[in-house]
């Protein structure tokens, strides 16, 4: 089976490192709103297990729950894990996607970033659903909203640009709108010696863009109050 993300998992860490102090700044505001003792904190798309260390390490009380289906991925996750052995009892990382996987009958608190977009409208639906059946009452989940808020032609351009050592690595990314909430984004990562190109890989994906308003107006359905945070990161806290 392809692996979507397998391009991105050879730099991943590096192609994310400029979002990753606000993703950082926006899990401490999601700490005060975590119930360790209610269950695990979900983490949806776990990707390379940043968001998981974070947790572990600044909620030592807590168990995480970690949802990756790409096997790349994955991986990047359990070497992080794999560096700390004290972690083991504490975090648990399945294969599965969010509607496959045999979820904790409750949380203590949920992460959904780089995520909210891979769902259709009915499956966003479904897992607003989910999640507000698990929390407790002042209970919190912390997702993100991608740009743009409504679908729009994106012209291609530069989203990271990094050097380690003698190897530059560039992501360039460009994006369509297909229809109602959905674009078809193309994703090309490079790695290049000066001016020479040593590897080029060019993925494409389908992402959904619901509007801000929109979207609270799902939260607020079943029972999840959204609030803005730091562009692009909400609290979805449980009423």
């Amino acid at each position: 089976m392809d692996d979507p993300y397998a391009a991105t998992a050879t730099a991943y860490d590096l192609f994310a490192r400029a979002s990753r102090d606000p993703q950082a700044e926006a899990l401490r505001m999601l700490l005060p709103r975590i119930h360790p003792e209610v269950g695990p904190i979900l983490d949806v798309g776990a990707g390379s297990g940043a968001n998981a260390a974070f947790l572990l390490e600044h909620v030592p009380d807590a168990r995480v729950y970690a949802l990756e289906p790409s096997r790349a991925m994955r991986s990047l996750t359990l070497a992080r894990v794999a560096a700390h052995p004290e972690w083991f009892p504490r975090v648990t990382i399945r294969p599965e996607g969010f509607f496959d996987a045999t979820l904790p009958e409750r949380i203590g608190g949920a992460v959904l970033l780089g995520v909210i977009g891979h769902f259709d409208p009915g499956e966003r639906a479904a897992m607003l659903a989910e999640l507000a059946n698990r929390l407790p009452t002042g209970g919190a989940a912390l997702v993100d909203l991608q740009a743009p808020e409504l679908p729009e032609r994106v012209g291609p351009y530069v989203f990271t640009a990094e050097a380690v050592g003698e190897i530059a690595y560039r992501g360039i990314a460009e994006a369509w709108p297909l229809g109602g909430e959905a674009m078809r984004w193309r994703m090309t990562y490079l790695s290049l010696d000066g001016e020479r190109v040593l590897t080029e890989d060019t993925v494409e994906h389908v992402y959904h863009h619901p509007s801000p308003a929109a979207f609270a107006a799902e939260c607020a359905a079943v029972g999840l109050r959204a609030g803005r945070l730091h562009a692009p990161f909400l609290l979805l806290e449980k009423a």
